[in-house]
């Protein structure tokens, strides 16, 4: 018996993206925010997401240690994939895509204040993670962009983070610069090797 014939080929889409969230975090007194840059990065392989300083004081409510006051220049955190997995992706109405991609990471963090210092920029701690990638059009946040990670943070694997973050935070903002992209994947041939002195000559 034959194959039978299909409809129309099933349309393959792949993820990346890149960019800034913006957080803003309270003064110590309540009168004011401090804005927290988040950087990340990510594709269908591996992602990232950092802040890399704090601009001024700020307050934080931590999950183990109570309110604390992480002093100016004194808040760190990095998170870098170890594996990835793109589970899905789905139309998400009204002309956006959406993406769930699920994984292992590695993070760092540090958080400075008057009575000292919790974590570290260069120690890691593993845990799993949840990432959903909203891809609104072009244009980034302002076309409806939005990347949102979540980390599960084991108490007995994850010490330093559980007790400042709590066991799923989710690091997320107002996306204020890059693109989420999710749409079918550019591809090209692989080109072979250039020998020695085959290069584009120089001009």
């Amino acid at each position: 018996m034959g194959a039978r014939a299909t409809g129309a080929q099933e349309a393959l889409f792949t993820v990346s993206g890149g960019g800034v969230n913006l957080k803003q975090m309270a003064s110590p007194d309540g009168s004011t925010e401090v804005p927290l840059r988040e950087s990340f990065a990510f594709d269908a392989h591996y992602a990232q997401c950092i802040i890399e300083d704090n601009p001024a004081d700020f307050a934080m409510d931590t999950f183990a240690m109570g309110r604390v006051v992480v002093e100016a220049h004194n808040f760190f955190m990095a998170m870098y994939a170890t594996e990835m997995s793109l589970v899905r992706i789905r139309d998400g109405g009204n002309g956006t895509r959406v993406a769930l991609l699920t994984g292992a990471l590695s993070c760092s963090t540090e958080a400075g204040t008057a009575s000292g210092t919790v974590g570290s920029r260069t120690a890691t701690e593993p845990a799993f993670y949840e990432i959903e990638a909203v891809d609104g059009g072009h244009g980034g946040g302002s076309a409806g962009d939005r990347f949102a990670f979540t980390v599960f943070f084991d108490p007995e694997q994850a010490p330093v983070n559980h007790a400042i973050f709590g066991p799923n935070p989710t690091f997320t903002g107002e996306m204020v610069a890059g693109e989420v992209t999710i749409a079918a994947p550019a591809v090209l041939p692989l080109l072979p090797a250039e020998r020695p002195g085959e290069g584009t000559p120089a001009a």
